[in-house]
This record gives structure tokens, C-alpha cells and sequence, in this order.
């Protein structure tokens, strides 16, 4: 019997860390400014731990702007001859599905130019450190000219999450199966 309630408790722990694993984190895109002019969203991504299966929220005037995720060459170019997706709707959910490079950026004709873009890097395996620019010359123009904006805005509840978790909580929920491992 109590090789059975070890393996049950095995059994928990292993759900409970798949559980925790698998939550999804909701960034509103510029917090309560939104898609919009007038605000660095290269500062506003430099805070942030994106990672596989958060969501994007972008709230935006539709008759204003539009969302293009894009290619590194329409990026730099800020085109949208190549979109990946376009969005439209004035309040589009864009779910982070898997490890690499995202571009975004508004495809209305002198928006991009004047700062409605930004991109994010998700790693394949482990959570994304913030790069500087002497560590990434790839992109020598995409960090914050400025760190004014408050990084803790952005979590919110949104219907197509489970629920939103902020990574200063994710490191105590790793080592919690660990614990309960230790107690048996």
C-alpha cells in the first residue's frame, strides 16, 4: 500500500508540472496605450518573457491601423509585400505557437515608419533573456532608445488562455514537483 501512494503522489507531481508548463501568459500589445503612434513598442517588448503559447492582444482603431506579422526583409523595409498573417479587426488574439522570430508590424502606409512595429525572439527550450546591443548585432536597431515604460501592465486575463501567470511566480512553480519529490 505504501508503494501505492508513492506512485500516486509520482503521479501528481508529474501532472501538476505538465499543468504549470502548459499556461499561457496575455500581453495587450502597448498596455492600455494599445496599437497606436507615439509609443516605443521596442521598450514595451524589451520587458517581456515571451514564450511558447503566450497571446498577443492587439487593440487598435481598424479604420487607423492593421496588424501584419512579416518577414525579417519586410520588417526592415517596413513593407507588407509578404504578410505572414494580416489582421484587421481592431482586436486580434495572435497565439505565439512556436520558437523563433516574430515581426510585427502596421501595414497602413507611413504607421511602421513612424513606430508601429516591434519584434520578439522565443527560445526553443528555455525562457527568453532580454539581448543587449553589444550581444546582438543582428539587430542593431531594435532596442529601447528609451526604458521609461512600467513592464508589469501587460498581464491580463483573456478568454483564449487558461490563465495568465507572471514569470516571477514560474521558478517557485518548477521547484514545487521537486519538493513534493523530496517529501516521499
Amino acid at each position: 500500500m505504501a508503494s501505492s501512494g508513492k506512485a500516486m503522489l509520482v503521479m501528481l507531481v508529474v501532472i501538476m508540472a505538465a499543468l504549470v508548463s502548459t499556461k499561457a501568459a496575455v500581453y495587450q500589445v502597448g498596455d492600455s496605450n494599445g496599437w497606436t503612434f507615439n509609443y516605443n513598442y521596442d521598450t514595451w517588448a524589451f520587458f517581456k518573457n515571451f514564450q511558447v503559447g503566450d497571446i498577443l492582444v492587439f487593440n487598435y482603431n481598424p479604420q487607423l491601423h492593421n496588424v501584419r506579422q512579416v518577414d525579417i526583409i519586410d520588417y526592415n523595409s517596413c513593407t507588407d509585400n509578404n504578410p505572414l498573417a494580416s489582421y484587421n479587426s481592431g482586436s486580434d488574439s495572435v497565439a505565439l505557437e512556436t520558437p523563433g522570430d516574430y515581426y510585427f508590424l502596421s501595414g497602413v502606409p507611413g504607421d511602421c515608419v513612424a513606430g508601429l512595429k516591434f519584434h520578439i525572439r522565443i527560445a526553443a527550450t528555455t525562457p527568453v533573456t532580454p539581448t543587449t546591443p553589444s550581444n546582438n548585432p543582428e539587430f542593431p536597431d531594435h532596442f529601447p532608445s528609451s526604458l521609461t515604460n512600467k513592464p508589469n501592465e501587460t498581464l491580463k486575463h483573456h478568454p483564449f488562455a487558461s490563465s495568465a501567470y507572471s514569470s516571477k511566480w514560474f521558478p517557485m512553480s518548477i521547484l514545487l514537483p521537486f519538493f513534493l519529490l523530496a517529501m516521499v
